[in-house]
């Protein structure tokens, strides 16, 4: 079990909170210089409206493919501010230790 410094740091790194474990995690720069997080078994693509990643997730031996679409031209989204409240959460824990 890891402790909780270890899952403040693996999230602020990955940007991933919870049990799932990554594969090595790529960051790009979309056409507008936004940095986006990927992952070395996933597959990106983008047009002018959206972003759409897809990879396969095993879970007790059954492969599922997830597709994850993103529209490329928002403001904040309930997800970004959530996000937002959880890495702050992340960095305090970090501090108090």
């Amino acid at each position: 079990m890891r402790n909780e410094k270890e899952i403040a740091q693996h999230y602020l790194r990955t940007k991933i909170l919870g049990a799932y474990e990554t594969t090595d995690v790529i960051w790009q720069s979309d056409s507008e210089g936004e940095m986006r997080r990927t992952f070395d078994d996933s597959f990106v693509y983008a047009d002018d409206d959206q972003l759409i990643i897809e990879r396969a997730m095993e879970v007790d031996g059954k492969v599922f493919g997830v597709h994850s679409v993103f529209p490329i031209k928002t403001t904040s989204t309930p997800t970004k501010k959530l996000l937002q409240i959880i890495e702050n959460d992340c960095e305090k824990s970090l501090k108090n230790q």
